[in-house]
């Protein structure tokens, strides 16, 4: 999953100009990050990475990666993976682990059908 976005950012750098790869990660990170921090916010939770790029994959077919998440914006991610979140005041959303677990737990399933992955964000 991590390579689709890689390589997303590859061919988006292709065509802007030429990229080093430190940049193509570091463009990679930053939109995992806003992702993550977003949810946190929104719905209390944190994705891993592996459910954010699953569920860009899954919203946007054809057109995985940064190019995707950039066409539609991080937020059609976002309110994805939310839909999987339990209500903060829940048992369920309570039982999952914090973020500096070391294991993830699966949060649910979004009204795609993708299982995300992740931890509770306080």
């Amino acid at each position: 999953m991590r390579k689709i976005m890689l390589g997303a950012a590859m061919a988006a750098c292709v065509a802007l100009g030429g990229c080093t790869a430190v940049q193509i990660e570091q463009a990679a990170n930053t939109i995992e990050g806003d992702i993550q921090a977003g949810t946190a916010a929104a719905c209390g939770i944190v994705p891993t990475l592996q459910s954010i790029t699953a569920v860009a994959s899954v919203l946007f077919p054809g057109v995985a990666g940064i190019t995707s998440i950039a066409a539609a914006g991080e937020q059609a991610i976002e309110l994805d993976i939310c839909t999987a979140a339990p209500a903060p005041a829940s048992a369920r959303y309570r039982a999952l682990p914090r973020l500096r677990a070391a294991a993830a737990a699966t949060i649910g399933v979004t009204a795609h059908g993708v299982a995300v992955q992740g931890w509770r964000a306080n």
